[in-house]
């Protein structure tokens, strides 16, 4: 560990030590003076110099996207850590090497959630099953005559179940995909107890959202997804907050919430969706601000 640089810039933090001398190194190929300090179990990378800051910001971005290219091995044979090999670059920062590196991703919260949503979603029988479903949606589908009676009622756990509900394969897979690889970040990075508070309160108002523009006929975690998405954008563009996220991810999910407006891919809660990228891009800014 170095502590007698003049400047101590953060850009990031790796989860992996091979993966931070990687790209240490490879800034260092790109005459930038760089190195790496262990803070828990996290691996920062710093540069000492303010003017090269946005272009290893970007630099690291792509390291991210794609950690097996082999110039970062080259630059690890230049500059020191010769005994690095792009299996060990890649296999510690890509969730999608191997099914280790990705359960790894998620804590006791998000196995939580994601255990619950699979398990009301068979309980239901992918909401087929309406005796059961008419209890989790917002409103009971069997008898609706319009506004939200049963809330009035006291049955307040109405304005959250519907997240844990999903109607087909493709949707309960993509949602718990990226509950598990978001919502990990968020769990390890802050809290479990923070995670909790922002699914709830991202689920309950998508919710209402989506039954102001559809009626009570939905379910789905996309919306704390969505959610979870502006949260972990707006939070790495602060670089000390700890949050990264590949560039091709955002543009991947904002190209699929458009997809989702044309009825290409069928009915879906395109106002959860919306609404709930919004409000984590908000909660993101607070949090940028104030933490």
């Amino acid at each position: 560990m170095l502590t007698d640089q003049p400047n101590r810039i953060p850009i990031g933090q790796l989860s992996s030590h091979r993966a931070a001398q990687a790209f240490s190194d490879y800034l260092k190929s790109q005459n930038i003076s760089a190195w790496t300090e262990t803070e828990q179990s996290s691996f920062i990378i710093y540069i000492d110099d303010p003017s090269t800051e946005d272009f290893a910001t970007a630099q690291l971005g792509d390291f991210l996207n794609n950690p097996s290219d082999p110039k970062y091995l080259e630059a690890s044979w230049q500059h020191g850590a010769s005994n690095l090999s792009i299996k060990s670059v890649s296999s510690g920062q890509s969730a999608s090497v191997g099914i280790k590196q990705f359960l790894k991703r998620s804590g006791t919260m998000t196995k939580t959630l994601v255990g619950l949503s699979i398990l009301v979603t068979l309980v239901t029988s992918f909401g087929s099953n309406l005796e059961l479903t008419k209890y989790l949606m917002i409103a009971d589908i069997t008898q609706y005559r319009g506004g939200l009676p049963e809330l009035m009622a006291g049955q307040l756990w109405r304005l959250v179940t519907p997240i844990f509900l999903h109607f087909m394969i493709i949707h309960i897979l993509f949602n718990m995909m990226w509950l598990w690889d978001l919502g990990g970040n968020v769990e390890k990075i802050q809290s479990p107890q923070f995670l909790l508070f922002f699914v709830i309160s991202i689920g309950i108002m998508s919710n209402l959202i989506q039954y102001l523009s559809s009626g009570p006929a939905f379910g789905g975690m996309s919306g704390v997804v969505y959610g979870l998405l502006g949260y972990s954008w707006i939070r790495s563009r602060k670089v000390q907050s700890g949050y990264q996220l590949p560039q091709s991810i955002v543009i991947f999910m904002l190209a699929w919430l458009v997809l989702g407006y044309t009825g290409v891919i069928g009915a879906i809660g395109n106002a959860a969706h919306l609404s709930g990228l919004i409000l984590g891009m908000a909660y993101g800014f607070a949090w940028n601000i104030y933490d």
